[in-house]
């Protein structure tokens, strides 16, 4: 509520003591287009300029008790109401609320149509125990809006109330003021953000049910009262709400974009998608919308339509270098280099040029050129961790996909020596480890990632994959992928661990039910490996036979699925 250090009536009277000791107020303004003549014909003697800087230059030094006093006492004397303001305002910003009143007392009498005046009364009657009086000048703000100016009144008033300490009294004012214009839905909008400012939750809910009784088309009222219910934590009824208010409003756009991002935040991804078309559908050059749809179905593996929204994305937003990243690696899932080499190629933006550089190395070598796809990833110059890390990944991907794995881990290992706790770089060449049968270097690279991270699903369930895989510590295995599961309960890869630890530990049954869990959620081809087995040591080899056949129609090249149908097949 402060102003500026000096004001305007201040730098008035300086200009006029230029010239001469005394003036008077009004005639400050002279050189002015035009001159208030309500003001008073003060002089400006040596003690009300005195009092007057000491109470700025008090006020911007924080002694504003000193300021208060000093400003008080120049507008007492003077009874110009800039003054009177000025002195009430800071009053109110020092928390002296006697003094607020007697300025303010004086401001409403000198201005006694200034809404402002009589809101800052209200304010200073509310911290001196006065609720009558502030809400007769509560009302008299409402008077002076006017039906026009209403609205904004009430919203004005109910963010005042929401600054005062006594929250009992502020709501019970406010409850009256709404009885006024109780056929108005802003007025039970306006005591809905007061409840909300003080803590009434469940007031705020009757509070906007009312206004949505009054006018249900109010899509800013549906919003208000969407967020109190998150604040409630009943996301259910949060969801219900969302979706009948839809029903009955299905061109409220705004409330079904904010129904979308709930959606994403409870991780409904494809139910996200659909109402974020919904959107898209309504407004059809809302960018950032058609981006999210277009985030969202790669989320859920849909790459046509990714990519039909990224290019429409490209159309709305040709800034939007993310989207290029994006389609340099849909076109990368699908094997089309030669398209992703040009979308990559496409990133200017420092944000996102260097990945996409890093994934051109990666598509140079899905094309057959090796030496040529390392050469050009030691071209980059990585300005940050990050990106040294984001190379050395990169470079490991390549190499490994090559079956190249003792250089990847000599890749890795030299990175390391840089940044020994990086645990992108730890997990990396653990999974690298493994393949040269280095149990050991990964499950001490695996378990220093757990040591700064506990909670790392994917260093979780690697370790206990890799035990229950390559050792008959089944027992430990065990307890490393429950802890991955209680993270990340719907994984499909740690299902799979855990539907592979069961079979380990003889359980044939459990493992069944996790492994079909896990393929029903992703139709991987080591999964299909690992189920097949399964059934087919226990003896359903027609069902073993149907689940690697289907797998094969999508991965006919996958090594582990091929070694497990001709382990099993040759028997």
């Amino acid at each position: 509520m402060r102003k500026a250090i000096l004001p305007g009536v201040l730098i008035l009277l300086l200009s006029a003591c230029q010239s001469a000791p005394v003036h008077h107020v009004a005639a400050a303004q002279a050189n002015s287009a035009t001159v208030d003549e309500t003001l008073p014909k003060q002089p400006l003697s040596a003690e009300i300029l005195y009092y007057l800087l000491l109470g700025e230059i008090a006020g911007h030094r924080g002694e504003l008790d000193v300021s208060v006093n000093a400003l008080t006492r120049t507008a007492m004397k003077t009874r110009d109401p800039r003054l009177a303001e000025r002195a009430t305002l800071a009053a109110l910003y020092a928390r002296r609320s006697h003094e607020a009143v007697t300025s303010a007392v004086l401001w409403v009498e000198l201005r006694p149509d200034s809404s402002e005046a009589h809101e800052a009364l209200a304010a200073a009657y509310m911290e001196t125990g006065g609720t009558e009086s502030a809400l007769s000048h509560f009302k008299k703000v409402l008077e002076l809006a006017g039906d026009q100016g209403m609205p904004q009144a009430y919203l004005r008033i109910a963010a005042t109330l929401g600054r005062q300490s006594n929250r009992s009294g502020a709501l019970e004012v406010m409850r009256a003021l709404v009885s006024l214009n109780n056929d108005k839905a802003i007025a039970h909008y306006a005591l809905a953000h007061l409840s909300v400012r003080v803590s009434d939750l469940d007031s705020a809910i009757q509070a906007i049910d009312r206004a949505l009784v009054l006018n249900p088309d109010w899509e800013d009222a549906a919003l208000f009262k969407g967020r109190v219910l998150v604040s409630l934590k009943d996301m259910p009824r949060v969801m219900r709400f969302h979706e009948q208010y839809l029903d009955q409003h299905p061109r409220a756009s705004s409330v079904r974009l904010s129904y979308a991002r709930l959606l994403v935040d409870q991780k409904q991804w494809d139910k996200a998608r659909v109402q974020f078309k919904r959107v898209v559908a309504d407004s059809p050059k809302d960018a950032e919308a058609t981006f999210t749809v277009a985030l969202l179905a790669l989320q859920g593996n849909n790459t046509d339509e990714a990519e039909k929204y990224l290019k429409r994305t490209l159309e709305l937003q040709p800034e939007n270098d993310q989207a290029r990243l994006y389609l340099g690696q849909v076109a990368e899932q699908r094997k089309h280099y030669d398209e992703a080499i040009r979308w990559y190629s496409e990133v200017e933006s420092p944000d996102q040029a260097f990945e996409a550089q890093t994934r051109l190395g990666v598509v140079l070598s899905h094309q057959g050129k090796l030496d040529e796809a390392r050469q050009h990833l030691h071209s980059l110059n990585p300005k940050a961790e990050a990106q040294r890390v984001q190379l050395a990944l990169a470079e490991e991907q390549i190499l490994r996909e090559a079956k190249q794995y003792a250089e990847a881990f000599e890749v890795l290992t030299r990175v390391l020596g840089e940044l020994p706790d990086n645990t992108d770089l730890l997990y990396a060449r653990a999974l690298v480890a493994e393949k040269l049968n280095r149990i050991d270097v990964a499950e001490a690279d695996l378990r220093r990632v757990l040591k700064k991270e506990p909670t790392n699903s994917h260093a979780l369930n690697a370790l206990g994959y890799t035990l229950a895989d390559r050792t008959t510590r089944y027992t430990e295995a065990l307890k490393f992928i429950e802890q991955a599961l209680a993270v990340k309960p719907d994984d499909p890869f740690i299902l799979d661990s855990m539907g592979w630890v069961q079979y380990r530990l003889g359980n044939y049954k459990e493992a069944v039910k996790y492994l079909r869990s896990a393929f029903e959620k992703r139709a991987d081809a080591e999964i299909a490996a690992h189920l097949g087995e399964v059934l087919w040591v226990m003896g359903d080899r027609a069902a073993a036979e149907t689940v690697w056949k289907g797998a094969l129609k999508q991965t006919p090249d996958n090594e582990a699925l091929l070694g497990v149908i001709n382990k099993f097949r040759g028997k």
